[in-house]
């Protein structure tokens, strides 16, 4: 061990452990680096809140049902959706799924302020879909209810 002790390389590893083991010790004892704060319930993230309070907002929307009418099979139709945040708390779109694997919508992942709008793009793909078509589109928000449901219509000739 005398011998360890007479290396720089080990002086400076043991010293630096030591030194670390006890910062960590006394950090928990007196709060050293202030990181911990006793009862607080704030959360500084990108938005800050409240840990146990639920954000539920409110939502107008443009209109939920879009007919297309008669279209040729093989195009790929685009609608775009207006929603609104009408509530007091920040609009955020989680995620959503379409009734089947032709649709997908497109929408942004950045928070809606309150009375601010957004745009939800939803693509139909009409190849190998002939005859009347009813499409949904389930947005999950944090609204309450969660799901809105986007409806499109086509008749695909």
């Amino acid at each position: 061990m005398k011998n360890l002790f007479k290396r720089t390389w080990f002086r400076v590893v043991f010293f630096g452990v030591l030194i670390g083991g006890l910062l960590i010790i006394f950090d928990e004892q007196f709060n050293l680096f202030g990181s911990k704060e006793e009862g607080s319930s704030i959360y500084d993230g990108p938005v800050s809140i409240e840990k146990g309070k639920i954000y539920f907002t409110e939502v107008k929307l443009s209109e939920k049902k879009f007919d297309f009418g008669k279209v040729k099979e093989g195009d790929t139709l685009m609608h775009v959706f207006n929603l609104m945040n009408t509530g007091k708390e920040p609009l955020f779109i989680h995620k959503s799924s379409a009734s089947c694997d032709c649709m997908i919508a497109q929408y942004s992942t950045e928070m809606i302020k309150p009375g601010m709008e957004t745009a939800v793009k939803v693509y139909f793909n009409t190849k190998g879909r002939k005859g009347a078509q009813v499409r949904t589109v389930i947005l999950t928000c944090n609204t309450d209810p969660a799901d809105i449901t986007l409806t499109i219509n086509a008749t695909v000739e």
